[in-house]
């Protein structure tokens, strides 16, 4: 194919998602490739010098696209169409790269793994693009979590607390889980399952059964699950339409806007740092920061500080010493906002700390009921007809949306494991000196 009669072909392609193929004169497939932008990614091609493309453009007679409504349904369809033509020139202008594959374990409970080597367990691919196929998965996660804990634990993981993961999967032995195995293994089973089909392409089919099953639900008048299952579906169906493959996901973007604009922040919140306070008595005290970039936790820039000014118990005056000794680090990153684990005794700590050292960072606390479990978010502000007199704001957690709420209480929690096994580790090597 001529450089003219190419860029004639190129010219009527779409400026969206999709999936382009290059063939022969007997129609066989010789390239296929996705591109976010079919239309920008074909012109690409008429300014490129490698050899490798001027061959295969040169070698094709006919230049074919599928539009697709989002860049995952293009990264999907590239993996099926791949797989089934395997195009000569798919892999000779790989270089050294490699595809990735899905793998699924074939133990109890089911884990998802990326890989480049597909050997012994079942695999979805070929993918081409590890970042889009991570954030996929990502997506899909959302909706069906699973879990990628690589050791049992006494206590729900982080992901749990996130969404992620439905908890029991990754917990050691113990009668909470021996309760909840038994009815939520199925449902673990069935996310798995839920991701193979949309990984394999069989998104279509699989809403037609996801909607069959809700209307026997909804005959039966369960309801709940009817209303559930269409949730699913409802955010299957706008993640296909109109997610965005990006390093950082649309949700965690979705998620800075709506806790900034809670928080009535001018710039996103991308970095939270989280602390607490773990003593018995004022004994052995320790504190923790921990911190979260983009909805993750990031344990590379965890702190953990043995109070040195206190020996009773007062946890705003080891909050504040630990917040002296972590802002007198000027290397340290500085966070977006930062959530302590307290109310408004320990929020006016931290504030009263940052205001005397010149730094001006949003903070916020969660209280904890009578259960001490956390309850409402604690927001100092000024004076406002909405507010309390003195101008903070207390709103419960169950009214913020469940990205916030969740993502606040990981936090929350990660601070608490944090400071508490630090506390353990120092009262474990106290003991063992006496």
């Amino acid at each position: 194919m001529d450089n003219i009669r190419f860029k004639n072909q190129a010219k009527k392609l779409p400026n969206s998602p999709g999936v382009y193929i290059f063939k022969n004169n007997r129609q066989k497939p010789l390239y296929i490739g996705k591109a976010l932008n079919l239309k920008n990614r074909l012109k690409s091609y008429l300014r490129t010098d490698d050899s490798r493309v001027r061959k295969m453009i040169d070698s094709a007679n006919i230049l074919k696209f599928i539009k697709t409504e989002s860049d995952i349904e293009a990264l999907i369809l590239e993996s099926q169409l791949i797989k089934k033509f395997r195009p000569q020139f798919n892999i000779v202008m790989r270089d050294d790269k490699q595809y990735f594959f899905v793998g699924f374990t074939k133990n109890e409970m089911p884990r998802i793994y990326l890989t480049h080597q597909p050997d012994g367990d079942k695999f979805i691919g070929p993918f081409t693009d590890g970042n889009a196929l991570k954030t996929t998965l990502k997506f899909l996660r959302s909706i069906f979590p699973y879990c990628t804990c690589t050791q049992t634990h006494h206590n729900y993981c982080l992901n749990y607390h996130i969404g992620k993961c439905l908890g029991f999967c990754c917990l050691k032995d113990n009668p909470e889980r021996s309760r909840r195995i038994a009815d939520e293994k199925r449902i673990y089973i069935a996310n798995i399952k839920s991701i193979e089909k949309i990984l394999s392409g069989k998104k279509n089919s699989f809403v037609k059964e996801l909607r069959k099953e809700a209307d026997g639900f909804a005959k039966k008048d369960n309801f709940g699950k009817a209303i559930e299952l269409r949730d699913k579906i409802t955010k299957l169906e706008r993640i296909f339409k109109n997610a965005k493959i990006i390093k950082n996901s649309d949700i965690l973007k979705a998620h800075r806007s709506e806790l900034g604009s809670l928080l009535k922040m001018s710039k996103p919140i991308i970095r939270i740092e989280g602390y607490d306070v773990s003593n018995i008595q004022g004994l052995h005290a320790t504190g923790s920061m921990v911190t979260f970039i983009d909805g993750q936790p990031n344990k590379s820039f965890y702190r953990k500080f043995k109070i040195q000014t206190k020996n009773t118990p007062d946890d705003t005056a080891m909050l504040k010493e630990i917040l002296e000794r972590r802002f007198r680090h000027s290397e340290w990153p500085f966070p977006d906002l930062i959530l302590v684990d307290g109310g408004k005794g320990q929020v006016s700590t931290a504030v009263k700390i940052l205001k005397k050292m010149s730094i001006k960072i949003q903070v916020i606390g969660i209280s904890k009921n009578e259960h001490h479990v956390g309850h409402q978010l604690v927001i100092p502000g000024r004076k406002s007809a909405s507010a309390n007199s003195d101008g903070w704001r207390t709103i419960p957690l169950i009214k913020l949306s469940p990205v916030d709420k969740n993502l606040l209480l990981a936090i929350d929690s990660e601070a608490h494991r944090f400071a508490i096994n630090y506390y353990r580790e120092r009262h474990r090597r106290l003991l063992q000196t006496d």
